[in-house]
């Protein structure tokens, strides 16, 4: 009988609560539903480990790890402090170190890349910074067999794997993503500020957003916490990823970082935190090509709009032993990063899960009528 009185308040409280914070209520609400994505997707594709972090107003609402960074199972994901390889979320983060760089003088979006770096070898057409930054320069992406990389080169030495290949096309005349085009970008911001890569990271965009857990992929691990690397056979057996060296990628996919630093990442360009207006407008406007047709990458950053006509920037990224993306809707001040340390899951069913876990977030008449 007392169980049953106790009971009988517990629920009582619960809805006075729920009556005094509906807001609160509601959040719970969409975080469910979310999390709800989450396990669905987890059971299906069977990722060894996943993070999860969505900001909301500003404010972490909701950071949570899934699964384990080993395949033992016995240390859980944490996703303030895991680090996982980010891929290439890394070139967004190229973009705002470059766009401080050119706010500080040191380099000109407009300028040629051989003014930075005169050693690379002459094309026929040539080409600036902004052409690299936009995937409009014409040099060409990698091929399939040089996705993995286990020499230890520097990003110096890593363009001789490109350098002697002609430009795809003229370039400003069409879009090719091209990660070696952000490598030679990463390679002329060396040139251009007299210092390493990994040093202009940490000094124009983690230190000045306090992203404590976020670096250069050194290729040793043994004094850093991170999330474990993975590969699917796509079928729901894993195992550990082979030994891989990112340093000569580092500006187009060479990062570790946290979900919730990311989180940090994507609020600076909410909050303007980290450029001045005006630079961080450039950095985002989509600029049509040559030919009139429109494009939807900006320097760094997708940017286009959803079903519902809300404008939202967006990366995606998958290298040996990850699968990330991160969302950011400016008006609606969300940002949502997943980060998986399994490579070969379900690439679009990952696209799509994170698809239904910011409608949870921002549809909130659909939550509201659970």
């Amino acid at each position: 009988m007392k169980q049953g009185i106790g009971i009988f308040f517990s629920l009582v409280i619960g809805q006075i609560l729920v009556a005094q914070n509906p807001k609160s209520h509601q959040l719970q609400l969409k975080k469910e539903k979310a999390r709800n994505q989450i396990a669905k997707f987890f059971e299906e594709e069977k990722p060894v480990g996943m993070a999860i972090t969505v900001s909301l107003g500003d404010s972490i609402v909701w950071s949570e790890g899934f699964g384990h960074s080993d395949l033992a199972g016995l240390r859980p994901i944490d996703p303030a402090d895991d680090m996982f390889r980010i891929a290439s979320l890394s070139k967004p983060m190229t973009t705002a170190v470059l766009a401080r760089m050119k706010e500080e003088g040191l380099i000109d979006f407009d300028q040629s890349l051989y003014h930075y770096v005169p050693e690379f070898p002459e094309k026929k057409y040539d080409f600036t910074i902004r052409h690299l930054a936009l995937h409009r320069s014409g040099i060409r992406h990698y091929r399939w067999y040089e996705r993995e990389n286990q020499k230890d080169l520097s990003i110096e030495e890593g363009l001789k794997k490109f350098s002697r290949s002609a430009l795809s096309f003229q370039p400003g005349t069409a879009y090719q993503y091209s990660s070696y085009g952000y490598n030679l970008l990463g390679r002329a911001m060396e040139k251009a500020s007299d210092k390493p890569f990994a040093t202009l990271l940490q000094e124009y965009l983690c230190q000045p957003l306090d992203m404590q857990h976020t670096s250069d992929d050194p290729a040793q691990y043994e004094n850093l916490k991170t999330s474990g690397f993975f590969r699917s056979n796509g079928r729901g057996k894993n195992r550990n990823e082979k030994a891989v060296n990112m340093k000569m990628k580092l500006p187009s996919g060479g990062i570790l970082s946290t979900s919730e630093d990311l989180v940090k990442f994507g609020n600076a360009l909410i909050y303007h935190r980290l450029l001045q207006a005006e630079t961080q407008a450039e950095l985002l406007e989509l600029q049509p090509l040559a030919n009139g047709k429109p494009s939807y990458y900006a320097m760094g950053w997708g940017v286009s709009k959803d079903a519902s006509g809300r404008q939202y920037y967006s990366h995606t990224g998958g290298n040996a032993g990850s699968v990330c993306r991160i969302l950011v809707y400016p008006e609606e001040e969300l940002c949502i990063v997943v980060l998986a340390n399994t490579f070969g899951i379900d690439y679009l069913k990952f696209i799509r899960t994170l698809s239904a876990i910011s409608d949870s977030f921002l549809n909130e008449n659909k939550v509201g009528s659970q």
